[in-house]
């Protein structure tokens, strides 16, 4: 994966934190799936809840539709009320990856832009679910490591670490 690629990965949060941040003051602002996909246009699609399947795995994110969008410059990313993969670059990383990247932009539909919470949601599901076992998470971790600090996010190495407490966590079954 390319620096590249990565930042706009990470960047993502960024799009979901100033959604949030709007909140219910600008509801009227924040893009519908539909309106999502008559804007980028393309072979954009919406998967109706419960319907999206990542490698052979059903995925849920409430009553949430997901948004699989080719030109999304990032491998997922979420507005309120829906979520958008980028099927495309989903093809490049492992079904562990995969799985937690959505469980991760699902996330903040239930708890928010905070990142490092969004990382914990997913690596708990995922280990609740059992498509995350130790060394999927290490596959994760390898995946997210290189991403730099920024004002939103720790650096990867950092966020790594908080996702093996989260994993290891005996409180989460």
């Amino acid at each position: 994966m390319s620096c590249r690629a990565l930042a706009r990965w990470i960047s993502a949060g960024l799009l979901l934190g100033s959604w949030i941040a709007l909140g219910a003051s600008a509801s009227a602002q924040t893009p519908t799936p539909e309106q999502y996909i008559h804007h980028v246009g393309g072979e954009a699609k919406i998967v109706p809840p419960g319907q999206l399947v990542i490698d052979n795995r059903r995925l849920y994110c409430g009553q949430r539709p997901t948004v699989l969008d080719p030109k999304l410059d990032d491998y997922g990313a979420a507005y309120p009320g829906f979520l958008i993969l980028n099927p495309r670059l989903l093809t490049r990383v492992s079904t562990p990856v995969k799985l937690w990247i959505h469980a991760h932009e699902c996330a903040h539909q239930f708890r928010g832009p905070d990142e490092e919470t969004a990382d914990c949601f997913a690596v708990q599901r995922g280990r609740r679910e059992g498509w995350l076992t130790p060394e999927g998470l290490e596959e994760v971790c390898t995946f997210i490591t290189p991403a730099r600090s920024t004002s939103m996010h720790l650096s990867g190495s950092h966020r790594c670490q908080a996702m093996r407490r989260c994993y290891a966590d005996p409180r989460v079954r």
